[in-house]
Order: structure tokens, then C-alpha cells, then sequence
């Protein structure tokens, strides 16, 4: 429960993206992976520089069975998701201004993992 609330916090603001009951708006977002965009995602479809390194939403419905993490499995673990979105990713013209370093302690980053395993089912 602690993890849930966390999760829908002002504070980490994660469920402005991770909405509804899929846990995905199904939005385009650069969330800092990457300085140098090698990977132009959304931005190779439509060719706008403002799409740059911009990937979809996923869905958290059994996130803790899906891993690797990230559009091209560069986060083997649901820890490595969290201590990034921790960091507040990597800065680049276009990343969302929601992807701010969290500040969370060891204790919420628990927290936060075990919410995002009760998504899942059997």
C-alpha cells in the first residue's frame, strides 16, 4: 500500500503517464535514456525533431513478467527502472518535464517494486 500511494504521488508522479487501467496513456514520451539520441523513435516515424527519442508508454499490467526494461532492454530489472527514474534520467531538449530526479529513499524504492509486482497476475 505504501508503494501504491508513492506511485500516485505528487511526489514521483508516475501515474500521469502510467494511467488508467492498463497503467499506460498510451502517449509518446523522451524520458532522458540517452544525451545523444541514437535511437530517434517516435521522431523517425514522424520526422519531427520534437519526437526525438520519444518511445510509447508501456502498459505495467505484469511488468514484474516483461523485463528487460526500456524500448531496447537496456534495464534488466524492475531496480535498475526505479534507480533511474530515481536519477531523473539524462538531460535532452525534448525529455519530459515530469522526469526530475525523486530523491526516493532505499525504502520507498521498495515500496514502489512491490506495487509494481502486485500488477501482476497469474
Amino acid at each position: 500500500q505504501r508503494g501504491m500511494k508513492l506511485f500516485f504521488s505528487s511526489k514521483t508522479q508516475c501515474s500521469s503517464c502510467h494511467s488508467g487501467f492498463l497503467f499506460t496513456d498510451q502517449n509518446y514520451y523522451n524520458i532522458g535514456l540517452d544525451s545523444v539520441i541514437t535511437d530517434e523513435g517516435r521522431g523517425a516515424i514522424s520526422q519531427s525533431e520534437g519526437d526525438l527519442g520519444k518511445f510509447k508508454t508501456p502498459s505495467l499490467r505484469n511488468v514484474a513478467r516483461t523485463g528487460p526494461y526500456m524500448h531496447d532492454g537496456r534495464m534488466g530489472t524492475l531496480k535498475e527502472v526505479i534507480e533511474f527514474y530515481t536519477s531523473g534520467g539524462k538531460d535532452y531538449p525534448n525529455k519530459d518535464r515530469r522526469i526530475k530526479p525523486l530523491n526516493l529513499s532505499e525504502n520507498e524504492k521498495s515500496d514502489l517494486i512491490a506495487f509494481l509486482k502486485a500488477l501482476d497476475d497469474n
